[in-house]
Protein backbone atom coordinates (compact mmCIF):
# COMPACT_ATOMS: atom_id res chain seq x y z
CA UNK A 1 0.00 0.00 0.00
CA UNK A 2 1.14 3.61 -0.13
CA UNK A 3 0.91 5.26 2.65
CA UNK A 4 1.27 9.22 3.65
CA UNK A 5 2.11 9.98 7.02
CA UNK A 6 1.84 14.02 7.98
CA UNK A 7 3.68 14.11 11.85
CA UNK A 8 6.87 12.23 12.73
CA UNK A 9 6.25 12.67 16.24
CA UNK A 10 6.03 10.20 18.43
CA UNK A 11 3.15 8.61 16.90
CA UNK A 12 4.00 9.19 13.59
CA UNK A 13 7.66 7.13 14.24
CA UNK A 14 6.12 4.16 15.38
CA UNK A 15 3.47 4.15 12.56
CA UNK A 16 6.45 4.46 10.31
CA UNK A 17 8.23 2.22 11.54
CA UNK A 18 6.06 -0.04 11.71
CA UNK A 19 4.83 0.09 8.50
CA UNK A 20 8.29 0.88 5.94
CA UNK A 21 9.18 -2.94 5.47
CA UNK A 22 6.11 -3.82 3.84
CA UNK A 23 4.69 -0.84 2.21
CA UNK A 24 5.24 2.57 0.53
CA UNK A 25 5.58 5.12 3.24
CA UNK A 26 6.02 8.80 2.95
CA UNK A 27 5.96 11.52 5.74
CA UNK A 28 5.23 14.88 6.29
CA UNK A 29 7.04 17.22 8.96
CA UNK A 30 7.87 20.99 9.43
CA UNK A 31 10.17 20.16 11.91
CA UNK A 32 13.98 19.10 10.80
CA UNK A 33 15.07 17.24 13.86
CA UNK A 34 11.83 15.39 13.57
CA UNK A 35 12.55 14.73 9.69
CA UNK A 36 15.94 13.57 10.38
CA UNK A 37 14.87 10.86 12.86
CA UNK A 38 13.57 9.13 9.71
CA UNK A 39 16.94 8.57 7.58
CA UNK A 40 17.49 5.27 8.76
CA UNK A 41 13.87 3.98 7.23
CA UNK A 42 12.94 3.21 3.64
CA UNK A 43 10.48 6.33 3.64
CA UNK A 44 10.60 9.08 1.64
CA UNK A 45 10.37 12.97 3.78
CA UNK A 46 9.26 15.86 3.12
CA UNK A 47 9.58 19.20 5.43
CA UNK A 48 6.59 21.93 5.25
CA UNK A 49 3.08 22.16 6.63
CA UNK A 50 1.23 19.08 6.22
CA UNK A 51 -1.84 21.00 5.86
CA UNK A 52 -0.44 23.01 2.70
CA UNK A 53 -2.31 21.01 -0.55
CA UNK A 54 0.34 21.82 -2.91
CA UNK A 55 3.01 20.16 -0.52
CA UNK A 56 0.33 17.16 -0.13
CA UNK A 57 0.08 16.63 -4.24
CA UNK A 58 3.57 16.72 -4.29
CA UNK A 59 4.04 14.32 -1.64
CA UNK A 60 1.92 11.73 -4.04
CA UNK A 61 -1.36 12.17 -2.03
CA UNK A 62 -3.59 11.40 -5.16
CA UNK A 63 -1.89 7.68 -5.12
CA UNK A 64 -1.97 7.14 -1.25
CA UNK A 65 -4.37 4.62 -0.28
CA UNK A 66 -4.08 6.03 3.59
CA UNK A 67 -3.41 8.64 4.93
CA UNK A 68 -2.78 9.12 8.55
CA UNK A 69 -2.72 12.23 9.85
CA UNK A 70 -0.87 12.74 12.89
CA UNK A 71 0.70 15.92 13.88
CA UNK A 72 0.16 17.59 17.63
CA UNK A 73 -1.85 19.72 16.03
CA UNK A 74 -5.83 18.86 15.45
CA UNK A 75 -7.01 21.55 12.98
CA UNK A 76 -3.90 20.85 10.89
CA UNK A 77 -4.93 16.84 10.99
CA UNK A 78 -8.33 17.35 10.63
CA UNK A 79 -7.62 19.73 7.45
CA UNK A 80 -5.41 17.52 6.01
CA UNK A 81 -8.12 14.38 6.33
CA UNK A 82 -10.78 16.45 4.39
CA UNK A 83 -8.31 17.56 1.86
CA UNK A 84 -6.88 14.00 1.14
CA UNK A 85 -10.51 12.96 0.94
CA UNK A 86 -11.48 15.72 -1.95
CA UNK A 87 -8.46 14.52 -3.16
CA UNK A 88 -9.42 10.72 -3.68
CA UNK A 89 -7.99 9.18 -0.89
CA UNK A 90 -10.43 6.39 0.39
CA UNK A 91 -9.09 5.94 4.13
CA UNK A 92 -7.75 8.84 6.18
CA UNK A 93 -7.47 8.35 9.81
CA UNK A 94 -6.73 11.60 11.68
CA UNK A 95 -5.12 12.09 15.41
CA UNK A 96 -7.62 14.91 17.49
CA UNK A 97 -7.54 15.37 21.40
CA UNK A 98 -10.50 18.39 21.40
CA UNK A 99 -12.83 17.19 23.63
CA UNK A 100 -15.13 19.41 21.42
CA UNK A 101 -14.29 17.38 18.46
CA UNK A 102 -14.52 13.83 19.66
CA UNK A 103 -15.74 12.15 22.93
CA UNK A 104 -14.67 8.36 22.01
CA UNK A 105 -11.77 6.96 22.32
CA UNK A 106 -11.96 5.80 18.45
CA UNK A 107 -15.04 7.98 16.22
CA UNK A 108 -16.51 7.63 12.64
CA UNK A 109 -16.02 10.75 10.39
CA UNK A 110 -16.87 9.87 7.50
CA UNK A 111 -19.69 12.50 6.70
CA UNK A 112 -16.82 14.96 6.98
CA UNK A 113 -14.14 12.98 4.96
CA UNK A 114 -12.43 11.21 7.84
CA UNK A 115 -12.60 7.75 8.09
CA UNK A 116 -11.78 7.19 11.80
CA UNK A 117 -10.18 9.80 14.54
CA UNK A 118 -8.55 8.65 17.04
CA UNK A 119 -7.88 10.66 20.77
CA UNK A 120 -4.48 9.06 22.66
CA UNK A 121 -5.80 10.46 25.67
CA UNK A 122 -9.21 8.88 26.00
CA UNK A 123 -7.50 5.60 24.43
CA UNK A 124 -5.08 5.88 26.79
CA UNK A 125 -7.84 6.46 29.92
CA UNK A 126 -9.55 3.48 28.40
CA UNK A 127 -7.20 0.83 28.83
CA UNK A 128 -6.18 2.10 31.77
CA UNK A 129 -9.69 1.71 32.98
CA UNK A 130 -10.00 -1.78 32.21
CA UNK A 131 -6.93 -2.83 34.37
CA UNK A 132 -9.36 -2.45 37.39
CA UNK A 133 -11.24 -5.70 36.08
CA UNK A 134 -9.08 -7.52 39.17
CA UNK A 135 -6.97 -6.13 41.29
CA UNK A 136 -3.90 -7.74 40.33
CA UNK A 137 -4.47 -6.95 36.54
CA UNK A 138 -2.50 -4.29 34.23
CA UNK A 139 -3.78 -4.58 31.11
CA UNK A 140 -7.30 -6.07 29.67
CA UNK A 141 -7.81 -5.04 25.67
CA UNK A 142 -10.79 -6.45 23.67
CA UNK A 143 -9.20 -7.99 20.57
CA UNK A 144 -11.10 -9.43 17.76
CA UNK A 145 -14.29 -7.22 18.28
CA UNK A 146 -14.40 -9.08 21.79
CA UNK A 147 -13.56 -12.24 21.03
CA UNK A 148 -10.43 -12.63 22.46
CA UNK A 149 -9.01 -11.06 25.14
CA UNK A 150 -5.15 -9.66 25.89
CA UNK A 151 -4.67 -9.31 29.58
CA UNK A 152 -1.67 -8.76 32.17
CA UNK A 153 -1.47 -9.33 35.73
CA UNK A 154 0.89 -9.32 38.75
CA UNK A 155 1.75 -12.77 40.33
CA UNK A 156 1.31 -12.00 44.47
CA UNK A 157 1.91 -14.57 47.19
CA UNK A 158 -1.81 -15.23 47.61
CA UNK A 159 -2.42 -16.96 43.93
CA UNK A 160 -1.49 -20.33 43.75
CA UNK A 161 0.52 -20.38 40.13
CA UNK A 162 3.97 -19.96 41.22
CA UNK A 163 6.41 -22.62 40.40
CA UNK A 164 6.58 -24.80 36.75
CA UNK A 165 4.41 -23.08 33.62
CA UNK A 166 3.27 -26.57 32.79
CA UNK A 167 1.51 -26.87 36.56
CA UNK A 168 0.02 -23.50 36.39
CA UNK A 169 -3.53 -25.47 35.42
CA UNK A 170 -4.64 -22.54 33.75
CA UNK A 171 -8.36 -21.98 32.75
CA UNK A 172 -9.91 -23.68 29.29
CA UNK A 173 -8.75 -21.35 26.19
CA UNK A 174 -6.32 -19.01 28.62
CA UNK A 175 -3.03 -19.31 27.27
CA UNK A 176 0.39 -17.73 28.85
CA UNK A 177 2.12 -15.72 25.93
CA UNK A 178 5.10 -13.68 27.31
CA UNK A 179 6.56 -13.01 30.82
CA UNK A 180 7.63 -9.10 31.68
CA UNK A 181 10.21 -9.69 34.78
CA UNK A 182 12.25 -6.62 36.46
CA UNK A 183 11.29 -5.01 32.67
CA UNK A 184 12.70 -7.76 30.43
CA UNK A 185 9.66 -9.81 28.54
CA UNK A 186 10.27 -12.46 27.05
CA UNK A 187 8.43 -15.84 25.41
CA UNK A 188 8.05 -18.58 28.05
CA UNK A 189 9.27 -21.92 27.68
CA UNK A 190 7.82 -25.14 29.27
CA UNK A 191 10.69 -25.56 31.52
CA UNK A 192 10.43 -21.65 32.38
CA UNK A 193 8.86 -21.15 36.49
CA UNK A 194 6.40 -18.71 37.38
CA UNK A 195 7.92 -15.98 40.31
CA UNK A 196 6.73 -14.10 42.86
CA UNK A 197 6.15 -10.52 40.95
CA UNK A 198 6.28 -11.35 37.97
CA UNK A 199 3.94 -9.78 34.91
CA UNK A 200 2.37 -12.41 32.83
CA UNK A 201 0.44 -12.06 29.47
CA UNK A 202 -2.28 -14.07 28.54
CA UNK A 203 -4.92 -14.47 25.23
CA UNK A 204 -7.86 -15.91 26.80
CA UNK A 205 -11.57 -16.27 26.12
CA UNK A 206 -13.21 -14.02 27.99
CA UNK A 207 -16.12 -16.16 29.34
CA UNK A 208 -12.52 -18.04 30.75
CA UNK A 209 -12.01 -14.22 32.68
CA UNK A 210 -14.35 -15.58 35.84
CA UNK A 211 -13.11 -18.89 36.38
CA UNK A 212 -9.63 -17.13 36.02
CA UNK A 213 -10.26 -14.15 38.67
CA UNK A 214 -11.39 -17.38 41.09
CA UNK A 215 -8.62 -19.27 40.20
CA UNK A 216 -6.25 -16.04 41.18
CA UNK A 217 -8.37 -16.09 44.80
CA UNK A 218 -9.17 -12.28 43.16
CA UNK A 219 -12.70 -11.56 45.19
CA UNK A 220 -14.96 -9.07 43.08
CA UNK A 221 -14.82 -6.12 45.27
CA UNK A 222 -14.99 -2.03 45.63
CA UNK A 223 -11.35 -0.47 45.01
CA UNK A 224 -10.00 2.79 46.25
CA UNK A 225 -8.15 4.68 43.20
CA UNK A 226 -6.01 8.10 43.60
CA UNK A 227 -5.62 9.93 40.03
CA UNK A 228 -2.61 12.27 40.34
CA UNK A 229 -3.32 15.17 37.35
CA UNK A 230 -6.36 16.57 36.25
CA UNK A 231 -5.22 17.01 32.79
CA UNK A 232 -7.21 15.15 30.29
CA UNK A 233 -5.87 11.60 30.48
CA UNK A 234 -6.48 12.34 34.43
CA UNK A 235 -10.24 14.13 34.06
CA UNK A 236 -11.40 10.82 31.18
CA UNK A 237 -10.03 8.50 33.40
CA UNK A 238 -11.87 9.66 36.14
CA UNK A 239 -15.16 10.07 34.20
CA UNK A 240 -15.22 5.98 33.63
CA UNK A 241 -14.41 5.40 36.25
CA UNK A 242 -17.16 6.87 38.30
CA UNK A 243 -19.50 5.49 36.14
CA UNK A 244 -17.75 1.80 37.65
CA UNK A 245 -18.87 2.47 41.11
CA UNK A 246 -14.94 3.04 42.59
CA UNK A 247 -13.73 5.35 44.97
CA UNK A 248 -12.13 8.01 43.35
CA UNK A 249 -9.11 10.64 45.20
CA UNK A 250 -7.97 12.84 42.46
CA UNK A 251 -4.62 15.67 43.27
CA UNK A 252 -4.74 18.54 40.86
CA UNK A 253 -2.02 21.35 41.10
CA UNK A 254 -3.73 23.72 39.39
CA UNK A 255 -6.23 25.52 41.27
CA UNK A 256 -8.88 26.82 38.18
CA UNK A 257 -8.22 23.34 36.83
CA UNK A 258 -9.84 21.43 39.86
CA UNK A 259 -12.44 24.16 40.01
CA UNK A 260 -13.60 22.89 35.89
CA UNK A 261 -13.54 19.45 36.53
CA UNK A 262 -15.20 19.61 40.30
CA UNK A 263 -18.08 21.05 37.84
CA UNK A 264 -17.89 18.00 36.04
CA UNK A 265 -17.35 15.10 38.02
CA UNK A 266 -20.35 14.24 40.65
CA UNK A 267 -18.37 11.60 42.76
CA UNK A 268 -14.52 12.03 42.43
CA UNK A 269 -12.94 13.98 45.28
CA UNK A 270 -10.81 16.88 43.82
CA UNK A 271 -8.14 17.72 45.78
CA UNK A 272 -5.55 20.89 45.20
CA UNK A 273 -2.12 19.86 45.76
CA UNK A 274 1.07 18.49 44.46
CA UNK A 275 0.83 14.80 43.42
CA UNK A 276 4.50 14.57 44.55
CA UNK A 277 4.40 15.94 47.81
CA UNK A 278 4.71 12.86 50.54
CA UNK A 279 3.02 14.83 52.98
CA UNK A 280 0.19 15.35 51.26
CA UNK A 281 -0.16 11.86 49.90
CA UNK A 282 0.15 10.76 53.43
CA UNK A 283 -2.10 12.57 54.63
CA UNK A 284 -4.90 11.32 51.50
CA UNK A 285 -3.75 7.49 52.27
CA UNK A 286 -2.20 7.21 49.00
CA UNK A 287 -0.26 4.10 51.03
CA UNK A 288 -3.78 2.17 51.33
CA UNK A 289 -4.75 2.63 47.57
CA UNK A 290 -5.39 -0.44 45.36
CA UNK A 291 -4.59 1.64 42.64
CA UNK A 292 -2.66 4.87 41.92
CA UNK A 293 -2.20 6.37 38.48
CA UNK A 294 -0.12 9.09 37.80
CA UNK A 295 -1.06 10.62 34.97
CA UNK A 296 0.11 14.68 34.80
CA UNK A 297 1.89 15.56 31.53
CA UNK A 298 5.39 15.69 33.25
CA UNK A 299 7.43 12.37 33.07
CA UNK A 300 9.81 12.84 35.78
CA UNK A 301 6.79 14.17 38.04
CA UNK A 302 5.10 10.72 37.02
CA UNK A 303 8.16 8.75 38.40
CA UNK A 304 8.51 10.79 41.68
CA UNK A 305 5.29 10.37 42.38
CA UNK A 306 5.29 6.55 41.57
CA UNK A 307 8.14 6.13 44.15
CA UNK A 308 6.67 7.99 46.54
CA UNK A 309 3.24 6.07 47.25
CA UNK A 310 4.56 2.70 45.95
CA UNK A 311 6.87 3.85 49.18
CA UNK A 312 3.51 4.11 50.71
CA UNK A 313 2.19 0.95 50.41
CA UNK A 314 -0.09 1.46 47.34
CA UNK A 315 -0.75 -1.83 45.93
CA UNK A 316 -0.86 -0.98 41.90
CA UNK A 317 0.71 1.89 40.13
CA UNK A 318 0.36 2.57 36.38
CA UNK A 319 1.80 5.55 35.47
CA UNK A 320 1.83 8.04 32.19
CA UNK A 321 4.79 8.33 30.26
CA UNK A 322 4.92 10.66 26.82
CA UNK A 323 8.18 8.92 25.75
CA UNK A 324 7.88 5.46 24.84
CA UNK A 325 11.81 4.87 25.35
CA UNK A 326 11.10 5.47 29.19
CA UNK A 327 8.73 2.35 29.50
CA UNK A 328 11.43 0.19 30.41
CA UNK A 329 12.95 2.33 33.09
CA UNK A 330 9.34 2.89 34.62
CA UNK A 331 8.65 -0.28 35.05
CA UNK A 332 12.23 -1.42 35.91
CA UNK A 333 11.94 0.90 39.31
CA UNK A 334 8.79 -0.61 40.45
CA UNK A 335 6.10 1.25 38.25
CA UNK A 336 3.71 -1.89 37.71
CA UNK A 337 2.69 -0.74 34.52
CA UNK A 338 3.69 2.29 32.14
CA UNK A 339 1.46 3.65 29.58
CA UNK A 340 2.44 5.98 26.62
CA UNK A 341 -0.38 7.42 25.03
CA UNK A 342 2.01 7.54 21.48
CA UNK A 343 2.08 3.80 22.00
CA UNK A 344 -1.51 3.62 22.69
CA UNK A 345 -2.43 6.05 19.69
CA UNK A 346 -0.03 4.01 16.96
CA UNK A 347 -1.67 0.98 17.90
CA UNK A 348 -5.04 2.46 17.28
CA UNK A 349 -3.73 3.49 13.85
CA UNK A 350 -1.84 0.36 12.69
CA UNK A 351 -4.98 -1.62 13.73
CA UNK A 352 -6.97 -0.10 11.38
CA UNK A 353 -4.42 0.66 8.75
CA UNK A 354 -3.45 -3.31 8.17
CA UNK A 355 -7.19 -4.18 8.16
CA UNK A 356 -7.96 -7.04 9.26
CA UNK A 357 -4.91 -7.94 10.87
CA UNK A 358 -4.26 -6.27 14.70
CA UNK A 359 -0.91 -5.50 16.29
CA UNK A 360 -0.53 -4.15 19.38
CA UNK A 361 3.42 -3.88 20.52
CA UNK A 362 4.16 -4.84 24.07
CA UNK A 363 6.40 -3.09 26.77
CA UNK A 364 8.66 -0.43 24.38
CA UNK A 365 8.34 -1.99 21.27
CA UNK A 366 10.28 -4.99 22.98
CA UNK A 367 8.05 -8.01 21.34
CA UNK A 368 4.43 -7.79 19.31
CA UNK A 369 1.19 -8.92 19.22
CA UNK A 370 -0.12 -9.57 15.96
CA UNK A 371 -3.16 -11.59 14.49
CA UNK A 372 -3.36 -13.21 10.59
CA UNK A 373 -6.09 -14.22 8.63
CA UNK A 374 -5.20 -17.40 6.91
CA UNK A 375 -6.05 -17.03 3.05
CA UNK A 376 -6.44 -19.40 0.61
CA UNK A 377 -3.46 -20.30 -0.70
CA UNK A 378 -1.07 -19.30 2.32
CA UNK A 379 2.15 -21.60 3.07
CA UNK A 380 0.90 -22.15 6.70
CA UNK A 381 -2.84 -23.94 5.43
CA UNK A 382 -2.72 -27.58 6.61
CA UNK A 383 0.42 -27.31 8.60
CA UNK A 384 0.99 -27.39 12.53
CA UNK A 385 1.50 -23.83 13.39
CA UNK A 386 3.29 -24.62 16.34
CA UNK A 387 6.10 -26.51 14.44
CA UNK A 388 6.39 -23.88 11.49
CA UNK A 389 6.29 -20.60 13.65
CA UNK A 390 10.34 -19.51 13.85
CA UNK A 391 12.22 -19.26 17.19
CA UNK A 392 11.20 -16.50 19.62
CA UNK A 393 7.42 -16.48 18.13
CA UNK A 394 4.38 -18.46 19.84
CA UNK A 395 0.76 -18.89 18.98
CA UNK A 396 -1.53 -17.75 21.33
CA UNK A 397 -4.46 -18.29 20.31
CA UNK A 398 -6.95 -19.51 16.93
CA UNK A 399 -10.19 -17.72 16.33
CA UNK A 400 -11.96 -20.69 14.44
CA UNK A 401 -15.48 -19.96 13.35
CA UNK A 402 -15.18 -17.45 15.42
CA UNK A 403 -14.66 -19.72 18.62
CA UNK A 404 -11.10 -19.08 20.37
CA UNK A 405 -9.26 -22.23 21.32
CA UNK A 406 -5.45 -22.68 22.60
CA UNK A 407 -3.85 -25.09 19.42
CA UNK A 408 -2.07 -27.83 20.90
CA UNK A 409 1.31 -29.21 19.42
CA UNK A 410 -0.12 -31.00 16.20
CA UNK A 411 -3.22 -28.17 15.44
CA UNK A 412 -3.05 -27.38 11.92
CA UNK A 413 -4.62 -23.99 10.61
CA UNK A 414 -7.16 -24.20 7.75
CA UNK A 415 -8.60 -21.27 5.46
CA UNK A 416 -10.47 -18.77 7.43
CA UNK A 417 -8.67 -19.55 10.51
CA UNK A 418 -7.51 -16.33 12.14
CA UNK A 419 -4.45 -16.70 14.50
CA UNK A 420 -2.99 -14.76 17.56
CA UNK A 421 0.91 -14.93 17.32
CA UNK A 422 3.24 -13.04 19.74
CA UNK A 423 6.70 -12.31 18.22
CA UNK A 424 9.74 -10.64 19.07
CA UNK A 425 10.37 -7.70 16.55
CA UNK A 426 13.08 -9.83 14.28
CA UNK A 427 10.59 -12.81 13.55
CA UNK A 428 7.60 -10.44 12.94
CA UNK A 429 8.15 -10.48 9.05
CA UNK A 430 9.21 -14.09 8.80
CA UNK A 431 5.74 -14.89 10.81
CA UNK A 432 3.88 -12.59 8.12
CA UNK A 433 5.41 -14.73 5.20
CA UNK A 434 3.68 -17.58 6.31
CA UNK A 435 -0.08 -16.21 5.55
CA UNK A 436 1.02 -14.38 2.40
CA UNK A 437 -1.45 -15.41 -0.42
Amino acid sequence: MRILITGAGEVGFLVASELFADHDVTVIDRDASACARLQEMDVKVLQGNAANARLLIRAGVKKADIVLAVTGNDEVNVITCIIASHLGVRQTIARVSNPEYIDQPVQDRKEIGISYMICPELAMAEEMARSLYFSSMLMNRELAGGKVELIEFKVTEEMNILGPIEKTGLPENCNLIAINRAGEISIPGKDDQVLLGDHLMLLCDPKALPDLRLMLHEAQTSQKVMIVGGGMVGFYLASRLEKMGIDIKLIELNAERCGEIADKLSSTMILNGDGSDLALLREEGAGGMDVVFAVTGLDDKNLLCSLLVKQLGAKKILSRVNRSAYIKLFEMVGVDRAVSPGQVTADAVLQRVIGGEELITLSDERMELVDFIAKPGAKIIGKSISKELPKDSRVGLVLRENIPMVPEDDFKIEVGDRVFVMSMPNVVSKVKKLFVS
